[in-house]
């Protein structure tokens, strides 16, 4: 059998360097990782994709350990979830079986107990990951899809467009790849107007199940467009936005990275819970930014806020520049000393009359820009939503809308 992996969540020194000891005499198990609070640990369960368990602190912050629980149950079925805490009692383990865990464990224990507790919660975890097929429960072929965001620094920087553009381009790359744009601009989403769609269901229609969505819930919500992409649209009332929360947003997306390769959210410029949910859960964000100071001001005004509610950190988030080209007064290394972010190679060109066109007769897969399109096929690379495509040969930085 291949060595269990563990993953601790904690941000007691003393409690990790206890546990790494007693582990060093466990031959059979490996400790893979720490996070230090409950974003960084669900960001590790989300890229440690042979994960058997995890130990949550009962003194894990900022979401409580019991939700924690429940988060990393919902998300990876088949992954224990073993609370730490400093009494273990009959109240103490119903609360935790309640969340989800499969069991408590004393935050000293000795190596012997260790070793049981750790062997049966692992010998559950690939008994569920057996009878599921591995990875998620009703994952796409057995893999587990990707999500990208894409959100905007200020309105008028073309992320719909470019949201839109991407899951088109992932669909037509491969026809074998499943791919769902999600509407997460909830206030203001027009993605219908965008690939001509008429649907009475949205994202809303989803919230109130969101605990319990099945494939036959979302076959009745999504769209299906011709092209290829499956749509979920925005509330139709802007009101609605607010039914989207943080833990909806969260259940929604979770059950569609189980089901799609690729997973495309436009989270436009209005941050709600959900859409700082989806930069959380996102395995890439993209913010597009045109090359003039009022929209670069807002940039880092907006990855300051993802950074305050640790959501995201800059490092972490990838500029795109639209709109782009040689006569621009700001160049994309001016552009990305103003940002303090990385800066995407792909620039994308403006391609207004094109774009007017396609958005007119809702056929934005038919953009007759060959610029354009090859900017946005070159972005689509470098996100990881498509086989990687080679930027110029050299790693340079594309300056797509040269002319």
């Amino acid at each position: 059998m291949n060595d269990i992996k563990i993953l601790l969540a904690s941000d007691d020194q003393e409690l990790f360097s206890a546990f790494r000891a007693v582990m060093g005499e466990m031959p059979d198990f490996a400790l893979v990782g720490v996070g230090r609070n409950s974003n960084e640990a669900l960001g590790l369960v989300a890229t440690e994709h042979d994960l058997d368990i995890v130990l949550i602190d009962e003194n894990i912050g900022p979401t409580p350990a019991h939700d924690l629980v429940r988060e990393i149950s919902m998300r990876r079925p088949n992954c224990a979830a073993v609370l730490l805490s400093t009494s273990v009692d009959e109240n103490v383990l119903t609360r935790a079986l309640e969340a989800g865990a499969r069991g408590v464990l004393s935050r000293q224990p000795s190596l012997e107990e260790l070793q049981t507790r750790l062997s049966t919660a692992a010998e559950w975890a690939r008994g569920i990951s057996r009878w599921i097929g591995g990875g998620q429960a009703e994952t796409v072929g057995g893999r587990r899809g990707r999500i990208v965001v894409v959100a905007g620094s200020k309105g008028g920087t073309g992320t719909t467009t470019l949201a839109v553009q991407l899951a088109l381009t992932a669909a037509a790359k491969d026809k074998n790849r499943s791919v769902c744009l999600v509407d997460m601009d909830l206030q203001s989403g027009d993605v219908p107007s965008y690939l001509d769609m008429v649907h009475r269901r949205t994202i809303a229609d989803l919230v109130e199940v969101a605990g319990e969505i099945t494939g036959s819930m979302l076959a009745d919500t999504l769209f299906v467009h011709p092209d290829g992409p499956h749509v979920l649209l925005a509330p139709v009332e802007a009101e609605q936005a607010e039914d989207v929360t943080a833990l909806a947003a969260r259940q929604i997306l979770g059950a569609l990275r189980s089901r799609y390769d690729t997973v495309i959210v436009d989270c436009g410029t209005f941050m709600t819970e959900g859409t700082v949910t989806a930069v959380e859960l996102a395995d890439k964000v993209a913010l597009t930014v045109t090359p003039d100071l009022p929209s670069l001001r807002s940039a880092k005004r907006m990855v300051r806020l993802w950074a305050r509610l640790e959501a995201r950190k800059g490092e972490e988030v990838v500029a795109v520049l639209t709109r782009q080209t040689r006569k621009n007064e700001i160049q994309p290394d001016f552009a990305a000393r103003i940002l303090g972010l990385p800066l995407a190679k792909t620039t994308i060109p403006p391609a207004f009359r094109a774009l007017e066109k396609a958005i007119n007769n809702a056929s934005l897969s038919k953009v007759e820009d060959d610029a354009f399109r090859k900017a946005v096929l070159q972005l689509a690379g470098e996100l990881g939503i498509v086989d990687g495509e080679p930027a110029d040969g050299g790693g340079k930085r594309i300056k797509a809308g040269a002319r």
